[in-house]
């Protein structure tokens, strides 16, 4: 949510907090008290409100020392550029088919979710979106969301729209303290809700992004729905969300980006902090385009994502270790039900936020 102003904000609070860490590392600590993610207990039932947590490690694009040096990559290719060739992707869907699509999603129930914090001023152009996809499908459709933290006039705005099902936490921070087990506790009580509406299809979204054409989202039936299990956002600029992506291949980008960029920011590696995180980060950050056609993965976001249902059975977020919530509820939804994930180039999310 808000990637690239949180980032950008992100970057500059992180690199005065891990100078200061440091400093006082060299002084008085022993080097491996730089490492501050520890292993994480958490329970992934909605009914737990506290579990443990430990706030992510500091990243700083400064320097830890003078001495550092830059790191640099021989394949500056994105993600998508390496991947190898694909087999048996989702065939096209029949003419037919497409013709009458309107009419065979009516037949369909679709539950849309998203979470929801200091977005009081995003409410009316989501809802104008959300809307407009909700209203394709059968009569029964619902939009959940869950709203916790804010200290604007987000809930009240909520509120004021009738046609959504409101839920609120309160305030979560004091007992969940880290960002990524709180937007995984609010994903896992959306899920529990949308699962006892039985719907056919999950649509999660960004509430503080999300604006997609419905054509753009009627995109996703293009294919045969037999073939495909979840179908991702991509971008109408940069694709941005790394932090949730995986994959398919071993030897491409199967590994959390932020977590490299520590290891190669501390000793005894000690690269430059902004070089590493526009060689591990910003390289994978281009513009797909339409034309590359469909890309499976393990994970990924971009600020929505369309579930076949029945593909999310017994499989819960988590956003223990200060990973994205997103990756380990992909992982267990291949493992367990055997789906099949996608980036689909034409599902584009015009992101609201420079």
């Amino acid at each position: 949510m808000k990637f690239r102003k949180r980032w950008s904000g992100r970057i500059l609070i992180y690199s005065a907090v891990a100078t200061l860490c440091f400093a006082a590392n060299h002084l008085f600590l022993d080097k491996t008290n730089l490492r501050a993610i520890t292993p994480l207990s958490v329970n992934r039932t909605v009914e737990l409100l506290t579990p443990t947590s430990t706030p992510p490690a500091q990243i700083s694009t400064r320097a830890f020392s003078a001495s550092c040096r830059p790191y640099s990559v021989i394949d500056n290719r994105s993600f998508f550029e390496r991947e190898p060739p694909q087999v048996h992707l989702p065939r096209l869907a029949s003419k037919s088919y497409r013709y009458h699509l309107l009419k065979t999603l009516r037949s369909f129930r679709l539950v849309a979710v998203a979470c929801a914090y200091n977005v009081e001023k995003e409410i009316p152009k989501f809802r104008s979106y959300v809307e407009r996809i909700i209203h394709v499908f059968h009569s029964s459709s619902r939009i959940l969301i869950f709203e916790s933290d804010s200290t604007d006039d987000t809930l009240a705005t909520l509120r004021k729209w009738s046609s959504a099902q409101i839920y609120t936490g309160g305030r979560l921070e004091p007992t969940v303290p880290a960002r990524s087990e709180r937007i995984a506790y609010c994903r896992n009580i959306l899920l529990e809700k949308a699962r006892m509406l039985e719907p056919d299809y999950l649509l999660t979204l960004d509430l503080d992004i999300f604006a997609a054409k419905l054509s753009a989202f009627l995109t996703n039936f293009d294919y045969e729905t037999e073939d495909w299990s979840v179908m991702t956002g991509n971008v109408v600029r940069d694709y941005y969300d790394i932090w949730a992506l995986r994959t398919l291949s071993d030897l491409n980008l199967n590994y959390d980006v932020w977590e490299r960029v520590q290891v190669l920011m501390r000793a005894p590696s000690n690269y430059c902090g902004q070089s590493v995180i526009d060689q591990v980060v910003g390289i994978h950050q281009k513009h797909i385009p339409i034309s590359r056609g469909l890309l499976e993965v393990r994970s990924a976001f971009s600020g929505a994502a369309l579930y076949k249902m029945n593909s999310t059975k017994n499989c819960w977020y988590s956003g223990a270790n200060a990973t994205s919530e997103h990756v380990p509820f992909h992982l267990c939804i291949r493992e367990k039900n055997g789906a099949r994930i996608f980036i689909n180039p034409k599902f584009r999310i015009c992101l609201r936020h420079p």
